[in-house]
């Protein structure tokens, strides 16, 4: 009886023993060193890395409708992933045909699903194609495929006489002024401003002489100052140019409106003539001292006598010949007096010229025919 106690005792203990003590096995200490070295170690790569490393895509977003020739067209490309905004990326524009870039750096919009890029071209022939282009970002050198071009026909206009040459989605003269130029001439100068329009193509038909005397092109808004020389016989300026959101011609018209002062283009002063305002203003300050002279023979007062000292001052003043300066051979005589302003006449040898007034380095001078320009005072005589 005490045997059978003693065996059913020893089996209830192997029965409920600890089952790990048998027949686990020993954990391997390798795999979790494993875990816990290399996953901090790619972290840091992720974070340091900048850039996603699955490459670029590029795609057109935006072509252009088919286009007029010489008009300025938006191409935009689509680039992704999103976070290359954060490098610089480099691209290469080939095979173009027909057109030729416009603004070398290309305008960009960042978006929640890529990168948009827009260049501006000209039109410049009715075949065009569009240029192949890719994109590399030079942090990583990772290149996208090119895209390839894709051609277009572009409408030629038949514009009416008087046409500009320009085309523009705004065309807006801001301000103008004419004053003589000489005895069968005036001078018109205007500034304008415009937007998407290549303004440099700008130019009158049938004048005298024209040119820019300042110029400022971009695709969002371009200025210019412009001058005209015309007959004096023409009541009004009247060019057309071609309005691309109301896709129509629309004629511009400047009032002649002859000022012989200053003609105001904001640092540049023209003056061809004034004789006709130095007469009046002479013929008042005579009539002034006339009167004051009676004034004094009635009143017997002297103070009259000394009031008109003044206006007669400015008789004898105005009344002075002008000085003559003398001018050095093949020196560049200005439409205006402003740096880098337009020659239309050179001095053919060593001239002795009247000189009326200076503005800033520029002294006004006539010249032959009763014409008058702006000399610069490092071209005088030294002697």
């Amino acid at each position: 009886m005490k045997t059978l106690a003693f065996l059913f005792l020893l089996l209830t203990q192997i029965v409920f023993a600890e089952p790990s003590v048998l027949t686990d096995p020993v954990p391997a200490a390798a795999d979790t060193t494993s875990d816990t070295v290399t996953s901090p170690s790619s972290d840091i790569d992720t974070l340091f890395s900048g850039v996603s490393t699955a490459g670029l895509t590029l795609q057109f977003s935006d072509l252009p409708t088919p286009p007029y020739v010489g008009e300025i067209i938006a191409v935009t490309v689509k680039l992704t992933p999103t976070d290359v905004a954060s490098g610089n990326i480099e691209y290469t524009l080939q095979n173009e045909e027909g057109i030729r870039i416009f603004s070398d750096t290309p305008r960009r919009n960042v978006k929640d699903d890529g990168v948009y890029d827009t260049f501006y071209f000209l039109v410049q022939s009715p075949s065009i194609r569009l240029p192949d282009i890719s994109a590399t970002l030079t942090s990583n050198g990772t290149t996208s495929e090119t895209l390839i071009g894709t051609p277009l026909t572009a409408t030629t206009l038949s514009p009416p006489s008087g046409f500009a040459n320009v085309l523009a989605d705004k065309f807006e003269v801001i301000d103008y002024k004419t004053t003589p130029y000489n005895n069968e001439s005036n001078v018109v100068i205007f500034t304008v401003k415009a937007s998407r329009c290549n303004i440099s193509d700008f130019s009158i038909p049938n004048a005298i002489k024209q040119g820019f005397e300042s110029k400022l092109s971009n695709v969002g808004e371009s200025q210019m100052t412009y001058y005209v020389i015309i007959p004096n016989t023409e009541e009004s300026l009247n060019f057309s140019i071609f309005n691309l959101k109301k896709q129509r011609y629309e004629t511009l018209s400047i009032p002649i409106v002859v000022d012989d002062d200053t003609v105001s283009t904001g640092q540049s002063d023209l003056s061809p003539t004034d004789a006709r305002h130095t007469e009046l203003k002479v013929s008042a300050a005579a009539v002034v001292v006339l009167m004051l002279f009676g004034l004094f023979y009635w009143r017997r007062e002297k103070w009259y006598l000394y009031l008109s000292a003044a206006p007669m001052f400015y008789i004898v003043y105005a009344l002075l010949p002008n000085q003559n300066i003398c001018v050095k051979k093949d020196a560049p005589v200005y439409l205006l007096p402003i740096k880098n302003g337009t020659i239309f006449e050179m001095t053919l040898e060593e001239e002795h010229l009247e000189a009326e007034k200076e503005v800033g380095d520029f002294i006004k001078v006539h010249l032959d025919d009763n014409k008058v320009g702006w000399v610069n005072k490092r071209d005088l005589c030294t002697n």
